[in-house]
């Protein structure tokens, strides 16, 4: 029997719909997609052990990560940027070069049954490096830093606290059979949310469009670039998934946020737009790596 909140790409694309019909949660759209990643979050870390983790291996994992995410993506990102005139959406572009990847790559590895604790690891050491490697960008692209301060409370919440919580739930025997539902159902959740909060992005067309074409070579065209080499290469599944998503995902909410309180509402249309892509990209890629 179907059971459409089994569904990754169908809940993702709901969501989307909910979200720009109805504009999202009239109240504490922030707060309620941030709960909604941490339970994503929690409940995708519940299937990783940590026993027998060989340092080796995890810091071969984080160099690939590292190289994808903050050389390749972030490179392609800053082009963006030195090709944009206007200085305020050049802005958005440098504080999304200067993230690290989204935090949805971890419960994204789980979904297309990936490495999920190299994802845990690759994501926490990307997010520590972050704390230089965003004042740095910011300050060298933008003019403008940004306190290491945010950057530590983000990792805080959206890393450290689903795992501490994961700790106690992986001993419920119920959490392997609810596991990919709750997942699925808070992402809904999360996507209807911030689309629909940012829905007012598209009320300027000729901007989106110009826009559109610079988020979509950033996500599907390094993304499909990038599986690309990966299966040329003949690297196994999880190097697949994991090279996939950490070349073509970055953390927009935050980029979003901080491009809002640094440089204004302009600055955070170029993430609001590229959001818009990846939530599709997410669904393309279910077709991808089925499990």
């Amino acid at each position: 029997m179907f059971r459409p909140w089994r569904s990754f790409p169908l809940m993702a694309v709901l969501g989307l719909l909910i979200g720009l019909a109805t504009g999202g949660s009239p109240v504490y759209p922030k707060e309620i997609s941030t709960l909604a990643l941490i339970v994503a979050m929690t409940l995708a870390l519940t299937e990783v052990r940590f026993e027998g983790v060989r340092p080796a291996t995890e810091l071969r994992a984080f160099a690939f990560a590292l190289f994808w995410n903050y050389v390749v993506l972030t490179g392609l990102v800053l082009a963006f940027a030195f090709l944009t005139p206007d200085p305020d959406l050049r802005a958005g572009w440098v504080v999304m070069a200067a993230v690290p990847s989204a935090i949805a790559v971890i419960p994204l590895t789980s979904i297309f049954r990936g490495n999920v604790r190299s994802a845990l690891v690759s994501s926490a050491l990307l997010y520590v490096a972050s704390l230089a490697l965003f004042p740095a960008i910011t300050l060298a692209f933008a003019g403008h830093a940004v306190s290491p301060t945010d950057i530590a409370v983000q990792t805080l919440l959206q890393i450290g606290v689903p795992l501490a919580a994961s700790r106690a739930l992986v001993r419920i025997p119920a959490m392997e059979r609810w596991r990919a539902t709750g997942v699925n159902l808070s992402f809904l959740v999360l996507v209807a949310v911030v689309a629909g909060a940012n829905r007012f992005a598209f009320a300027d067309l000729g901007l989106v469009l110009s826009l559109s074409g610079a988020a979509l070579l950033r996500t599907f065209g390094i993304g499909l670039l990038v599986l690309g080499l990966a299966t040329a290469a003949r690297r196994d599944r999880e190097d697949r998934i994991g090279w996939t998503l950490f070349a073509s995902f970055k953390n927009l909410g935050l980029t979003a946020l901080l491009a809002l309180s640094l440089f204004g509402p302009t600055a955070a249309i170029p993430a609001i737009v590229t959001l818009f892509h990846e939530i599709v990209w997410l669904v393309v890629l279910q077709k991808f790596f089925r499990a």
